[in-house]
Protein backbone atom coordinates (compact mmCIF):
# COMPACT_ATOMS: atom_id res chain seq x y z
CA UNK A 1 0.00 0.00 0.00
CA UNK A 2 1.49 3.19 -1.17
CA UNK A 3 0.58 6.17 1.99
CA UNK A 4 1.46 9.89 0.42
CA UNK A 5 3.42 12.07 2.59
CA UNK A 6 0.72 14.58 3.04
CA UNK A 7 -2.92 15.46 1.74
CA UNK A 8 -4.37 18.07 0.63
CA UNK A 9 -7.71 19.03 3.28
CA UNK A 10 -10.69 19.35 0.19
CA UNK A 11 -12.93 21.43 2.06
CA UNK A 12 -12.78 24.08 5.13
CA UNK A 13 -12.73 22.15 8.45
CA UNK A 14 -16.05 22.50 11.03
CA UNK A 15 -14.32 23.54 14.10
CA UNK A 16 -14.39 27.41 14.36
CA UNK A 17 -11.93 29.90 16.08
CA UNK A 18 -13.48 32.44 18.65
CA UNK A 19 -13.72 34.71 15.92
CA UNK A 20 -16.09 32.38 13.45
CA UNK A 21 -13.28 31.39 11.09
CA UNK A 22 -12.53 27.57 10.43
CA UNK A 23 -9.59 26.16 12.37
CA UNK A 24 -8.41 24.25 9.07
CA UNK A 25 -9.23 25.47 5.85
CA UNK A 26 -9.26 23.62 2.19
CA UNK A 27 -6.06 23.30 0.64
CA UNK A 28 -4.08 22.94 4.05
CA UNK A 29 -1.57 20.25 4.04
CA UNK A 30 -1.76 17.65 6.83
CA UNK A 31 0.89 15.15 7.22
CA UNK A 32 0.13 11.16 7.03
CA UNK A 33 4.27 10.08 7.58
CA UNK A 34 5.80 11.60 11.15
CA UNK A 35 9.10 10.31 12.39
CA UNK A 36 8.92 7.65 9.87
CA UNK A 37 5.46 6.54 11.34
CA UNK A 38 2.25 6.44 9.41
CA UNK A 39 -0.79 8.94 11.04
CA UNK A 40 -3.19 5.86 11.26
CA UNK A 41 -6.26 7.91 11.89
CA UNK A 42 -5.72 10.31 8.91
CA UNK A 43 -5.26 7.46 6.95
CA UNK A 44 -8.01 5.38 8.11
CA UNK A 45 -10.56 8.58 7.95
CA UNK A 46 -9.51 9.32 4.09
CA UNK A 47 -10.23 5.91 3.41
CA UNK A 48 -13.70 5.63 5.02
CA UNK A 49 -15.45 6.07 1.20
CA UNK A 50 -13.65 3.06 -0.13
CA UNK A 51 -14.24 0.56 3.72
CA UNK A 52 -18.43 2.03 2.99
CA UNK A 53 -18.38 0.77 -0.92
CA UNK A 54 -16.37 -2.93 0.24
CA UNK A 55 -18.93 -3.07 3.17
CA UNK A 56 -21.84 -2.34 1.83
CA UNK A 57 -23.54 -2.47 5.58
CA UNK A 58 -21.68 0.55 6.43
CA UNK A 59 -23.39 2.61 4.14
CA UNK A 60 -26.45 2.56 6.78
CA UNK A 61 -24.54 4.24 9.45
CA UNK A 62 -23.85 7.88 9.18
CA UNK A 63 -20.50 9.26 7.79
CA UNK A 64 -19.80 11.17 11.52
CA UNK A 65 -20.23 8.50 13.75
CA UNK A 66 -17.78 6.04 11.35
CA UNK A 67 -15.39 9.18 11.82
CA UNK A 68 -16.00 9.42 15.41
CA UNK A 69 -15.05 5.70 15.41
CA UNK A 70 -12.15 6.15 13.99
CA UNK A 71 -10.83 9.35 16.32
CA UNK A 72 -11.80 7.14 19.67
CA UNK A 73 -9.71 4.21 18.48
CA UNK A 74 -6.90 6.87 17.91
CA UNK A 75 -7.59 8.24 21.13
CA UNK A 76 -7.63 4.87 23.05
CA UNK A 77 -4.26 3.75 21.26
CA UNK A 78 -2.35 7.28 22.27
CA UNK A 79 -3.35 7.04 25.67
CA UNK A 80 -1.82 3.15 25.69
CA UNK A 81 0.83 4.01 24.57
CA UNK A 82 1.75 7.01 27.26
CA UNK A 83 1.11 4.81 29.96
Amino acid sequence: MHIPEFRTQTRHGRKKDSDGNPVTKKGDKHPNIINGYVVWETVQLADLAQTQKQFREYKSIHSQVLQDVVQRVQTTMDNLCLT
